[in-house]
């Protein structure tokens, strides 16, 4: 009888995370057990404290990963002074290639549209977890499309102003991905084709050319 091979420790921690991401979101933090948690990813109970100590480690696991993962798809750095390029035609293109890896992250990706209901509920309801996804994601997407918008405008990058036009263009894009099933209603489709995500592109660049002549 060949002997039974014991479980990759990362590949436990991952089917974890990932099964606390959906079930988390499905059914909120309070209602969702170690039990489901264990079963869903195909693990010991056991696990999660050897890994996360406990179900709240897991949820904060959770979120970080989230974090991670958004700043890996935007190509951002740590939290952190962002670089901003001196010329304005540079802080341009910069900001438009942001925005379009923002509408592909949100509008076209499978796995973000998964973190969706974990991040709405912290939205809603912020616990320690929001603290995570505003430091570590949120707060460097405001701060780097902020800092660009700020060099665009010539205003401080605390202007009231820099401020709510940051806000108002994430907004935009990520309605994308929070208002995904009536549009594509709207459009009469199943699913953003390549053709369509290249037009929310160019409709979302059409708004950043006010920043071409501003002063």
């Amino acid at each position: 009888m060949a002997p039974r091979t014991r479980p990759d420790p990362a590949v436990t921690r991952d089917r974890l995370i990932q099964a606390g991401i959906r079930l988390f979101g499905e059914h909120g933090y309070k209602a969702t057990t170690t039990r489901m948690l264990a079963d869903a990813a195909g693990a010991n109970i056991g696990s999660i404290a050897y890994h996360f100590d406990n179900k709240h480690g897991l949820y904060l696991a959770a979120a970080r990963y989230i974090a991670d993962q958004l700043r890996q798809r935007l190509a951002l750095g740590e939290a952190g002074e962002p670089m901003v390029p001196e010329e304005r035609d540079a802080a341009l293109v910069k900001l438009r290639a942001i925005t379009r890896r923002m509408v592909r992250t949100f509008a076209a990706d499978d796995d973000c549209r998964q973190w969706l209901l974990l991040v709405m509920r912290e939205q809603v309801h912020p616990s320690e977890a929001f603290e995570i996804l505003q430091a570590q994601a949120f707060g460097v997407v405001q701060a780097t499309l902020g800092s660009l918008i700020a060099r665009l405008t010539d205003r401080p990058v605390d202007d009231r102003r820099v401020i709510l036009e940051t806000h108002t263009l994430v907004g935009q894009i990520v309605f994308f991905l929070v208002g995904r099933e009536p549009l594509l209603r709207r459009l009469g489709m199943a699913a953003f084709d390549e053709a369509t995500l290249a037009d929310i592109e160019a409709v979302v660049d059409g708004h950043l050319r006010r920043y071409e002549g501003s002063r």
